[in-house]
C-alpha cells in the first residue's frame, strides 16, 4: 500500500514539476537569453551531484525508526539522530568551505565554462550553495519519515519545490528587471530550503520529543559521543553517489567541452526525460520491498529479467511519444530560441531506457551479498561514465556523455547484474531469513 502511495504521488508530482519546468524554462528563455538559462541550468544541477550528504549514514536511521518501538521515546534512535546530524553539519560546513574558496580564487567562473562569464555568475553560486548548505543541515526529515513508511509525504513535500521556484524566478523576472538575471536559480534553492524547513517541523511535531532532544545533544561532542552509523552505510553511499555523478557531470563536461546553446539544448531536453526518469526510480524502487517479500514468505519464483523488458518498452513507448511531439513540444518550452535535435531526443531515451533496465535488475539482488556486490560495478560505471564523457563530448558533442552513460550501464550493471543472477539463482529465489531485505520492506 505505501508503495502504491509513493508512485501515486510521484506520478502526481513528476507532473506538476514538468509543467512547472516547462513554464520557468519559457519565461527565463523569453525575458533573458540562451547563456542565462545555460548558467541557470548549470546552477540546478549542482545538487544532484551531492546526493551523499549523509555519507550513507540514513541507511541506518531509517532502519531505526522502522524497527523502533516507540521513536519518541527510544534512546538509541535519538543517540543515532544526533550522529546523523552531526554528519550533515560537518558535510554542510565542509562544503560552504569549499564554496568559499571557490569564490575567491574564481573557481566557479572556470567550472561553467562560457556561462562563468556571465557577471554575477560566481556570486549566484556561491549564494545558491550557501542555501543548499543549510538545506543539508535539516536533512534528517525526510530519513525519519522513510523510516516511518510515510515516503508519499517526502513526495509531497518535496513536490513543492517545482510550483515555489516557478512563483521565485517570476518575481524576479518581473519584479526585479535584469539585475536579477545571473541569480534566478536561487529561487530553486529558496524552494529546496522551504521544502526543508516544512518537513523538518512536521517531522519534530510528529515525533516530538526526539527532535529537539537531539539537537540539544548535537554539540555535546566530549559528553555524548554519539553511536556508530557508518558501518553499514559504505555500501549504499557507493550506490547512492555513482548514477548522480555520472549523469549530473554531463552539463559541466559540455560546458567545458561545448557551447552555451549545448548547455540549454541538454537542459531542455533533461527537462522532459529527467522527470520520466523520476517516474522510473519510483517504480523501480518499489520493487525492492515486492522482490525481499515475495523471497521471505518463499514464494519467489522467476527472476527480474521480463520486468526489466517491460520497464524498458515503456521508456521506448515515452521516448518515441517526446519524439513525434517535439516540434511542437520543444518550440513552445523555448519559444522558439533554441532547436533540439533528434539525435539529442534518442540519446536522452537511449540512456533513460537502460537506467530502467537496471532497475529490476538491481532491486532483485537486494540482499546483503547482492548489495555488498554492487559496490564495484556502480562505481565502475560512473568512472567509465566520466572518462567517456571526457573523450566523446569534444568528438561528438551533446550526446558524447548520454551514449557515455548509455554504455557504461550496458557494460558495467546490465550485464554483470545479469551473470551475477544467473550464477547465483538459488540463493536468490530462495527463501531465508535476510536482515537488510526485511527492513526494506518495513521501510518502504
Amino acid at each position: 500500500m505505501n508503495s502504491l502511495l509513493a508512485l501515486g504521488a510521484r506520478a502526481l508530482t513528476m507532473v506538476v514539476s514538468l509543467v512547472c519546468g516547462v513554464i520557468t524554462t519559457r519565461m527565463i528563455l523569453g525575458e533573458t537569453d540562451i547563456q542565462h538559462y545555460a548558467l541557470y541550468s548549470l546552477l540546478i544541477t549542482i545538487p544532484s551531484l551531492l546526493t551523499f550528504t549523509d555519507l550513507g549514514s540514513g541507511a541506518v536511521l531509517v532502519n531505526a525508526v522502522a524497527t523502533s518501538d516507540d521513536i519518541r521515546t527510544d534512546r538509541r534512535l535519538r543517540l543515532q539522530v544526533t550522529s546523523v546530524g552531526r554528519i550533515l553539519l560537518m558535510f554542510a560546513t565542509g562544503l560552504m568551505l569549499i564554496n568559499t574558496a571557490l569564490l575567491v580564487t574564481g573557481g566557479w567562473r572556470a567550472l561553467f565554462g562560457d556561462a562563468g562569464a556571465i557577471p554575477g555568475a560566481a556570486l549566484a553560486a556561491f549564494l545558491c550553495i550557501t542555501l543548499f548548505s543549510l538545506s543539508i543541515t535539516l536533512g534528517v526529515w525526510f530519513r525519519i519519515l522513510l523510516g516511518q513508511r510515510r515516503n508519499h509525504l517526502v513526495i509531497l513535500v518535496q513536490g513543492l519545490i517545482s510550483p515555489v521556484t516557478l512563483g521565485g524566478v517570476w518575481l524576479m523576472l518581473h519584479l526585479g528587471g535584469r539585475d536579477f538575471d545571473s541569480y534566478l536559480a536561487i529561487a530553486s534553492y529558496g524552494a529546496s530550503l522551504l521544502s526543508a524547513i516544512i518537513g523538518f517541523l512536521l517531522v519534530t511535531r510528529s515525533t516530538r520529543p526526539l527532535i529537539p532532544d537531539a539537537l540539544r545533544m548535537l554539540f555535546r561532542w566530549r559528553s555524548i559521543p554519539g553511536v556508530r552509523v557508518m558501518d553499514v552505510g559504505w555500501p549504499m553511499l557507493a550506490q547512492m553517489i555513482t548514477y548522480p555523478i555520472a549523469v549530473g557531470s554531463q552539463r559541466y563536461v559540455l560546458a567545458q567541452f561545448g557551447t552555451p546553446t549545448d548547455v540549454a539544448e541538454y537542459g531542455v531536453t533533461g527537462q522532459v526525460f529527467f522527470a520520466l526518469n523520476g517516474l522510473v526510480m519510483a517504480a523501480g524502487v518499489a520493487l525492492w520491498p515486492q522482490f525481499a517479500r515475495l523471497r521471505h514468505r518463499g514464494e519467489l519464483k522467476r527472476g527480474p529479467y521480463l520486468l526489466s523488458l517491460l520497464f524498458v518498452g515503456a521508456v521506448a513507448a515515452a521516448t518515441a511519444f517526446v519524439w513525434l511531439i517535439a516540434p511542437w513540444l520543444f518550440e513552445f518550452i523555448t519559444q522558439g530560441e533554441l532547436e533540439v535535435r533528434t539525435s539529442t531526443i534518442l540519446a536522452f531515451g537511449a540512456m533513460i531506457m537502460l537506467t530502467a533496465a537496471v532497475y529490476p535488475l538491481g532491486m532483485f539482488i537486494m540482499d546483503k551479498p547482492g548489495i555488498r556486490f554492487q559496490v564495484i560495478p556502480t562505481l565502475a560505471m560512473a568512472a567509465v561514465s566520466i572518462v567517456l564523457s571526457l573523450v566523446l563530448t569534444p568528438v561528438l558533442g551533446i550526446v558524447g556523455p548520454l551514449l557515455g552513460v548509455s554504455f557504461a550501464l550496458i557494460v558495467c550493471q546490465v550485464i554483470p547484474y545479469a551473470i551475477y543472477i544467473h550464477r547465483h539463482r538459488d540463493r536468490l529465489l530462495k527463501s531465508e531469513p535476510d536482515t537488510v531485505a526485511e527492513t526494506a520492506v518495513d521501510a518502504v
